[in-house]
This record gives structure tokens, C-alpha cells and sequence, in this order.
């Protein structure tokens, strides 16, 4: 009996070996065979540009450019444009989560006495002018010049636009006059005084300096914006209105100055109505600021120079020529009598003496009196067909006439 179960043992343990080895077989051959074609599949769609732009989702330091070359590229950039993190510090590991820094950690552009700060930079909008990486314009500004502030000042464009005379530094820089940030004046203005103009208009500082009369207007109240608007105007020199306009609104009542009592001249002229003619066309260091030598004193020693104002239209020889038929209307026969009233080496006439300088009533801009001192003293003139005549305090009555047939007479009876 053993030897029978020994046998069949024996049998059995070789039969599970021989299987083990076919599967063995099997399986070997089948991972040697390729894989079944699998169901045709539709072709993926290729990535949306923003995926292909998309960032990585971690990037090392000094990695940025890689995706933002074109940052660099510009004329004028942030000097720590190189160093991103300076500005943009990283929150978590994600390339793009920041918390970026003011500007004013690094810029302090308003300074302790600045009481008028630009709107902008009170808000923190510092971008809303400066391009926070790179710009081809200076100080990283977005536009140069006006037209950078003329894209939130259009009411400032739009009126600039309809005006005849528009400012030089309007025209081409507004940070010439106002500081773009912060200033202790109104309006950002750099200096909120005459010397703001003056910086500029260098021949006038000069004239200012030497002159020996000022204008009050010059130093008083707005100083220079008293008679100019500072940006445009319709009148050539950015003045407020035409030049009476301008005089005769200070000068509506009687003012005080050095060389005393100043008249109201708009009194005057709506009384004067003859009016002379740079009046008319209402067109220094010299008296009452005028633009050359004119006599201060009723009297004075004749000097072609002291009548400079008067000779820029009148011809010079009504004072130098004692006989004439033709330079003036104010003669006895050909006897110049404006030669005979002004050219003394003492005590002559000057033009003030027997005229008006802005109008008057009576032709020639006569005076109807004369101040002499205390005293109005009168003129008395009458004009008459060929001439005239006058019956002054300074001598007695006289009629002088143009009729040639008087030439040769010794002046008036």
C-alpha cells in the first residue's frame, strides 16, 4: 500500500509542475505580443493662448523676466527694476501673489510745510501719472508735458483750445509753474509771488530793479495776476482785458503816490470825452511809469530829452523850429508859438502846462485850468476860424492867427 501512494503522489506532483510551466509559457509569449489597436480617438484641441502664456505656478527670484521682457525696454525705468521684490513682496510661494509697496516708502514727495498736495498723490494714485516700471518720457511719466495733465484738466484743455494767446509753459510743460506733487501754495504753484514770473522774464526783473518808479499794481494783491491771466487770454500778453479796461479799474478813484495826488482818471474821461489818442486806441522808470521822459513840473528848461514821450508821435521840430508854415497849426503868421512857449533855457512851457494828457473838452486837449500849485489857474482858450485865442493867469489876453499876411509880427496882440 505504501509503495501504491508513493507512486501516485509522485504522479501528481510531477502533472502540477508540467502546468505550472505551460502558464508560465503562456504568459511570457503573450507579454511578448504588441497591444491590441485601441478605438480611434479624437485629436486633443492645442492650448488656449492664455494656457500657453499662463506663468509657472512657483518661479525662483530674478525670474520675472522671463515672461516680462518687454518691461525693461524702455528709455526712462524704475531704478530697482531688476530687483522685483523690492516693490512687489511675494506672499506665498505663487509667483503673482503680492503685496506691493507705496511708493512713498521710497519717495517722499510731500515735505512738511506743503499745505496744497495734487490730488493724485494725496490718494496714493501715484500710476495715475508714472508708469510704475518703464516709460520713454522722464520721471517714468506716462505722457511729457500739458498733455499729461490735460487728460484730467480737459476743462483746462478745452479753454486753452478758445483763447488767442495761450501761456509758453502752458503750451509745453505745466510743471514749469506748479509742482506736480506738493507745494506750500494754492495750485502747487512753485513760488506764490512775483518771483515765479520773474524767473522767466529775466529783462523785466532788470527793469524792475532799476526802475525809479514802481507800479503799485506790481507788488500789491496778486502782484503780476493783477493785470495777467497766468494761462490764456484774448489779449496779447495774457492780459485780462484791453489796456484801459485794465488801468481803470484801479484808477476809478483818486490813488496816492510819490509825486502825489493821482486823479481818478475814469472820472475824467467820461467828462473829457476829446480824448487823446493812445486813449483813443486804448493802447518805467519814468514819471507816472510812462514809457519815456515826460516833465514832471509846469515849468522846466527846454531839453529835446525830457520830451521823448511826447516826440514818439508828435514831430520834434514843434519845439525846435522858430518859424514854419507847415509843422504846426499853433503859430502867429509862421511864428511857431510852441517854440516860443517851450524852448527857454528857463522856465519853459512844458506840454503839461497848456494841455491834457488823456482828454479833455476842448480841442487840442487844452486844458480848461491849469494846476499851478495850489491854484486852478484858468486857460481861457477859444478857438477861432484861422486860430485862436487865450486869456491865461500867466499873461495877458493874446489871438494868434494862421493868415500868412501876419508873418513877421512879434506874436499875438
Amino acid at each position: 500500500m505504501r509503495l501504491i501512494a508513493g507512486d501516485i503522489w509522485n504522479r501528481w506532483a510531477a502533472a502540477i509542475a508540467i502546468a505550472l510551466t505551460a502558464i508560465s509559457v503562456v504568459q511570457a509569449r503573450a507579454a511578448q505580443q504588441p497591444p491590441a489597436p485601441a478605438a480611434a480617438a479624437k485629436p486633443a484641441a492645442p492650448p488656449s493662448a492664455a494656457a500657453r502664456q499662463a506663468p509657472p505656478a512657483t518661479a525662483a527670484a530674478g525670474a520675472c523676466v522671463s515672461c516680462h521682457a518687454a518691461v525693461p525696454k524702455h528709455a526712462a525705468v524704475h531704478p530697482k527694476l531688476a530687483d522685483c521684490v523690492s516693490c512687489h513682496v511675494p506672499k506665498t510661494r505663487d509667483a503673482h501673489a503680492f503685496d506691493d509697496k507705496k511708493c512713498t516708502v521710497c519717495h517722499q514727495m510731500v515735505k512738511k510745510n506743503d499745505k496744497f498736495v495734487h490730488g493724485p498723490v494725496a490718494a496714493g494714485e501715484c500710476l495715475a501719472c508714472h508708469d510704475p516700471h518703464g516709460s520713454d518720457e522722464p520721471a517714468q511719466v506716462r505722457v511729457f508735458g500739458s498733455d499729461l495733465c490735460q487728460k484730467c484738466h480737459v476743462d483746462m484743455k478745452a479753454r486753452l483750445a478758445e483763447k488767442r494767446f495761450t501761456h509758453a509753459p502752458v503750451k509745453e510743460d505745466c510743471a514749469t509753474c506748479h509742482n506736480p506733487h506738493a507745494s506750500p501754495s494754492k495750485y502747487q504753484i512753485r513760488n506764490d509771488s512775483a518771483e515765479q514770473c520773474l524767473a522767466c522774464h529775466k529783462t523785466l526783473r532788470k527793469e524792475l530793479v532799476t526802475a525809479r518808479v514802481q507800479h503799485e499794481a506790481v507788488a500789491v494783491d496778486r502782484e503780476c495776476l493783477n493785470c495777467h491771466d497766468p494761462h490764456a487770454s484774448d489779449f496779447d500778453k495774457q492780459l485780462k482785458g484791453t489796456s484801459m479796461q485794465l488801468c481803470l479799474s484801479c484808477h476809478d478813484k483818486e490813488q496816492d503816490a510819490p509825486s502825489g495826488k493821482v486823479q481818478n482818471v475814469k472820472s475824467w474821461l467820461q467828462t473829457h470825452t476829446d480824448l487823446h489818442g493812445p486813449i483813443r486806441q486804448q493802447d518805467s522808470e519814468h514819471f507816472r511809469l510812462l514809457r519815456k521822459d515826460y516833465p514832471e513840473t509846469f515849468y522846466s528848461p527846454y531839453e529835446p530829452k525830457n520830451y521823448e514821450l511826447c516826440f514818439t508821435c508828435h514831430e520834434p521840430d514843434l519845439a525846435k523850429v522858430e518859424r514854419t508854415a507847415t509843422v504846426t497849426g499853433f503859430r502867429d503868421g509862421d511864428q511857431n508859438l510852441h517854440f516860443l512857449h517851450v524852448n527857454r533855457t528857463e522856465k519853459g512851457r512844458t506840454c503839461r502846462a497848456c494841455h491834457e494828457a488823456h482828454s479833455s473838452t476842448v480841442p487840442k486837449h487844452l486844458r480848461e485850468t491849469v494846476p499851478f500849485g495850489d491854484w486852478q489857474m484858468p486857460v481861457g482858450y477859444t478857438q477861432t476860424a484861422d486860430g485862436g485865442r487865450c486869456a491865461p493867469g500867466c499873461h495877458l489876453p493874446k489871438t494868434y492867427s494862421r493868415a500868412l499876411t501876419r508873418i513877421g509880427t512879434a506874436g499875438g496882440k
